[in-house]
């Protein structure tokens, strides 16, 4: 597994460190989405954590850069990255975004 550098967490988790740890044992997660970058030409894509126990996940770990308790969430907090987006770069590519983000550390 792994996880954007700055990841966003919602609101409603509470301890985001033990669901990354059971993610990582493969444990069944319930009841968490993941926002994932996409390896399509689609910016991110929203997954139940449990598909994470299907074997392709196993060999192709995923990037994961949001975690929320329901697809609303994840949904909402789309939108908040595709307004950071805009205001921060003038478009709304959030691979792009979240790459800058990164790079220089958290638009400080």
């Amino acid at each position: 597994m792994k996880y954007y550098k700055y990841l966003y967490v919602s609101d409603s988790i509470k301890n985001p460190d033990k669901i990354k740890r059971s993610l990582k044992l493969h444990k069944g997660v319930l009841g968490i989405y993941l926002i994932m970058l996409s390896t399509d030409p689609d910016q991110v894509e929203i997954m139940n954590a449990a598909f994470l126990k299907l074997p392709y996940y196993k060999k192709h770990a995923p990037v994961i850069v949001g975690l929320a308790k329901t697809f609303d969430e994840a949904s909402a907090m789309i939108v908040d990255m595709i307004n950071e987006s805009i205001f921060r770069t003038g478009n709304a590519s959030i691979k792009e975004f979240l790459k800058l983000k990164a790079k220089t550390n958290n638009f400080s």
